[in-house]
């Protein structure tokens, strides 16, 4: 006897194949009724058997197409219907969106095969797509995910291309991206701002790979923006690069057309090589080969350090870009001194020929800029997320908020921004969005936001802000609480914001354990007005107590002092003023007078810093005076420490008291090595092992067995790897997974506090019930 029956489907199942895929699989079992889009997920509903039906839903959740991932489904007998065959059905876009947005997906090997067959059609066609790959966030203005609600929608299909779409054995059924030759998406390269060069699309890469020849410089538009490139083995060419862009020494990424060749600088590790070739195809950092089989210029690319940012081409266009030049090419973000990446023409041919010697455009608009996502590994294999963006964003799943039924919109942080917002069930972190303090990057915040509150519909009932009073990404939240006429705005701690997101991400806020975090990163706003950033918190019944922070030093120049570790090694020797003198050729002499009386004179803000702790050592080994940006100073100190031969395993001490860990003694141990002429990678490596000691030896005193880390300290490697070398076995470790310990899981984390808050509030609710009622008796 037939049935009809209803299938829900909720996750990523727009713009991975989900229809196609339910279509020949219900024709394969010849059954009868529909498959659509909705702003809701895909629905299906069909004629079957109890048996048919139950094999035709178990194969739709257990194997589904490669891209999709699978957060809600549900299966239910309806009203008896007729149907005479299987179709599918148009999308249905009127309910408010309940689903994940699809991220955009690197060039799939089918597709690569194709643009290099000689034989094929796309042979060459550098916006080769199909159902498995291509643009997907970046394009998409409204949901559900069908062509008419992306930026190709102007972009008609030519009859071959149509044909794909309607086959349903073909890997381009419904595939929203499809195009051809025939029907190409234009390429257009321009040799200035107004003189467009017309040629043919092979010509145009033909030009390009002749300019990275003659070391000029390219800008080349990519999914999420567009890129600076150059030959990476000419010297010339990428010291230009730096100059122009005013990027003295931050890494560049090197794009690579495949594995084997990114093996000959790179070695890559087996971890490595399988992130390259996810479909989000990050940066992976590695590193170097002893000698470049590609001849790279290794110190003009990463000034010393020892990994190198691989990349490998994502994009049907830098594939074959790649593919003819036949070496490695460094692609970094296109954007001027810490401006957001560009990613309107328009922009890019008004302000990138200032770098650029020819810009090379298309005409499928982008639509929400991203940064490539980067991503290291440790020795373990533990995966630490630097940028969490193009294509790994905005998504987050499992959603550890289930229970919040409205939508809760969280700033974030000022520096490494990234907003989260929950909707109905859901869960949203955004891509990197940067540091706040420019007014363009505050433009792409608030576009972005605005793009994703369009596309899911969402006006947030509640607003979240650092607690921070200065920063400029919580007084726009402030402004959009007003705009919006959303609840009073609730701030949030900074340090306890990076503790609630690695609770909620480890899925521990209703936890009976007693957790310990510790909180390291360069700066946040403290409950008692100064500069947190060493922070040992104590988690229990759904309360976060500060229980002890690294003794606090003077907050020297404001900001000025983050960008100078020369001025966080004054400030830690300010009770040391027998070793001041060893810092004075880091200074002029006006400036060494000016920072001497500063320094002497009561400073109205302290900090507890763990970054700035470490720039001031690193100043203090000779290893860097100023930085050129941010983290340069605690890269170099952990690049230091990997070349060290000998493991001093005897730690430079920190002492507890009443909940301040004191370092003093820490500062004169080092100092009286330096002084018996210990080598400096020696020394930077002992400072890390002496760190990792010191969390040991606090969980200890607390008798805490399940220890949590957040911040952006917890970006370094070593630092990682030797925590879990002296605490794995003896404690429970927790690091972040999905998220990167960066203040990019802010806004997530002032989601997860929220909720403690809230469920601490209902405990206590509880409680006083409790209370009432045995008094009553």
């Amino acid at each position: 006897m037939l049935n009809t029956y209803h299938i829900h489907v909720k996750g990523i199942v727009q713009g991975v194949g989900f229809r196609p895929f339910v279509y020949r699989l219900a024709n394969k079992m010849n059954l009868k009724g529909w498959v659509s889009n909705t702003n809701e997920g895909v629905i299906i509903e069909f004629n079957a058997s109890a048996t048919d039906t139950a094999i035709f839903y178990h194969e739709i959740i257990t194997n589904p197409p490669a891209n999709a991932m699978i957060t809600y489904h549900d299966i239910r007998k309806i009203a008896l219907q007729e149907f005479s065959e299987f179709i599918i059905k148009e999308s249905g876009g009127d309910a408010k969106p309940d689903l994940l947005l699809t991220p955009d997906i690197a060039i799939c090997s089918e597709c690569k095969t194709e643009i290099t067959s000689p034989s094929n059609k796309r042979n060459g066609y550098a916006f080769t797509t199909c159902l498995n790959c291509g643009p997907r966030y970046s394009i998409v203005h409204s949901l559900p995910y069908d062509r008419v609600n992306t930026s190709m929608d102007n972009l008609p299909m030519c009859s071959d291309c149509q044909n794909e779409y309607q086959d349903v054995h073909n890997r381009r059924h419904f595939s929203q991206t499809n195009s051809c030759k025939s029907c190409a998406i234009n390429m257009h390269l321009y040799q200035s701002s107004k003189a467009e060069i017309k040629c043919a699309d092979d010509e145009m890469i033909d030009k390009v790979v002749a300019a990275f020849l003659n070391g000029n410089i390219v800008a080349v538009k990519g999914i999420g923006g567009y890129l600076l490139m150059c030959d990476a083995t000419n010297a010339a060419a990428i010291t230009t690069l730096r100059n122009k862009k005013n990027r003295p020494a931050k890494p560049l990424a090197v794009l690579y057309n495949n594995i084997v060749l990114a093996k000959a600088d790179a070695q890559l590790r087996t971890c490595e090589i399988n992130a390259l070739e996810t479909a989000a195809a990050p940066i992976v950092l590695s590193k170097f080969m002893p000698i470049s089989g590609n001849q790279i210029c290794k110190e003009l690319i990463a000034p010393g350090l020892d990994k190198l940012g691989v990349m490998i081409a994502y994009t049907p266009l830098l594939f074959l870009i790649t593919q003819k030049f036949g070496k490695p090419l460094i692609a970094t973000s296109a954007n001027i001194s810490g401006s957001p990446i560009i990613y309107n023409d328009e922009d890019a041919l008004e302000n990138l020929f200032a770098v650029a010697d020819l810009l090379l455009s298309y005409d499928r608009d982008i639509l929400i800029p991203q940064d490539d996502s980067v991503i290291q590994f440790s020795k373990h294999g533990q995966k630490i997320i630097l940028r969490r963006s193009r294509g790994l964003a905005p998504n987050y799943f499992p959603n550890p908020f289930k229970e919040v039924d409205h939508s809760i919109l969280a700033m974030g942080s000022e520096l490494k921004s990234a907003f989260a917002i929950t909707n109905r069930k859901n869960v949203y972190v955004s891509q990197y969005l940067g540091d706040q303090g420019g007014i363009e990057s505050q433009v792409s915040y608030a576009q972005t936001l605005a793009h994703i509150q369009q596309l899911l519909k969402i006006t947030p009932e509640q607003i979240l802000i650092d607690a921070h009073p200065l920063y400029s990404v919580s007084n726009y939240g402030k402004e959009l609480s007003i705009q919006q006429n959303c609840n009073p705005i609730i701030s949030i701690q900074h340090h306890k914001a990076h503790f609630g997101a690695l609770l909620a991400e480890h899925h521990l806020i209703n936890t009976n354990k007693q957790i310990l975090g510790v909180i390291w990163d360069g700066t946040g706003f403290g409950d008692d007005g100064q500069i947190w950033g060493s922070e040992f918190f104590l988690y229990q019944q759904h309360e976060m107590k500060r229980i002890a922070h690294l003794q606090y030093f003077p907050q020297l120049a404001g900001d000025k002092m983050s960008r100078e570790p020369r001025l966080c090694a004054l400030s830690l020797l300010k009770n040391f003023p027998q070793y001041q003198a060893l810092l004075k050729d880091h200074f002029s002499t006006v400036e060494w007078t000016y920072f001497e009386k500063l320094l002497s004179k009561e400073q109205p803000i302290f900090t507890s810093s763990m970054g700035r702790f470490l720039d001031g050592i690193a100043c203090i080994l000779g290893i860097i005076s100023k930085q050129s940006y941010e983290g340069e100073a605690a890269m170099l100190l952990e690049t230091m420490a990997r070349k060290s031969i000998k493991k001093q395993v005897d730690p430079y001490t920190f002492k507890l008291k009443n909940g301040v860990i004191e370092w003093n003694h820490f500062i004169e141990a080092l100092f009286i090595d330096i002084q018996n002429e210990i080598p400096v990678p020696e020394l930077a490596w002992k400072v890390f092992y002496s760190l990792s000691k010191c969390i040991l030896h606090i969980a200890d005193l607390y008798s805490l067995h399940e220890i949590g880390f957040s911040g952006g300290v917890f970006q370094n490697v070593l630092l990682n790897e030797l925590i879990t070398d002296e605490l794995s076995g003896k404690k429970q470790l927790y690091f972040h997974t999905q998220l990167s310990p960066n203040d990019e899981c802010i806004g997530f984390g002032q989601l997860a506090v929220h909720e403690i808050t809230k469920q601490n509030q209902t405990l206590l609710t509880a409680s006083d019930n409790e209370n009432n009622l045995t008094q009553l008796y």
